[in-house]
């Protein structure tokens, strides 16, 4: 099984990976806005759907991966919408199944802390690289972007594969109180 995962933004991280957690290729696909060039504002996802089909064409992936859209409000939300829209569109197209991971998720899965920050995500990413790559243009990371993609496609790789990610305690809920206890000083 190959998997295609995407963290998409403006700009957008994606990594390729198998079922056994070795990763083929990544990079970061820039999609901000060039109102400078006089070029539309809709000509960002007529660039993400042409990267998205080459990679496509290219990886022959078995299934899209992506970060679970989280709604900001304002242009990012928008933005995340439109490019959600096009992975469901071009993976209908392409015959392809689409999954997402939380954010948090991949952040407990990749660093124990359902929190970490992005400098804890590129640190475990960096690491999972020295092991996992399996790919002919090795490089070091370009950015968080392409971080999270790495740490998506490992994600899926434990998920729907045989690779064995890291193992870390389990998420503590929070207890609950009582109905009428009171909070003491």
């Amino acid at each position: 099984m190959v998997i295609l995962a995407l963290d998409q933004a403006t700009t957008t991280g994606w990594a390729v990976s198998n079922d056994k957690g070795f990763l083929l290729g990544s990079g970061v696909w820039h999609l901000e806005d060039r109102k400078r060039t006089g070029e539309s504002r809709g000509m960002r996802y007529v660039r993400f759907e042409a990267f998205l089909r080459k990679a496509i064409e290219t990886w022959n992936p078995d299934i899209i991966v992506h970060e679970q859209t989280l709604l900001r409000g304002g242009a990012a939300t928008e933005i995340a919408n439109g490019l959600k829209a096009l992975i469901l569109k071009v993976a209908e197209e392409s015959g392809l199944n689409v999954s997402c991971v939380h954010t948090s998720e991949l952040k407990h899965w990749a660093t124990g802390n359902g929190a970490a920050e992005k400098k804890d995500m590129v640190k475990a990413a960096t690491g999972f690289r020295l092991f996992q790559w399996d790919g002919p243009d090795y490089h070091p990371l370009i950015d968080d972007n392409e971080a999270d993609a790495t740490l998506i496609a490992l994600w899926s790789s434990e998920k729907f594969g045989a690779f064995q990610g890291p193992k870390w305690p389990e998420k503590k809920k929070a207890s609950k109180r009582r109905k009428g206890a009171s909070r003491q000083k």
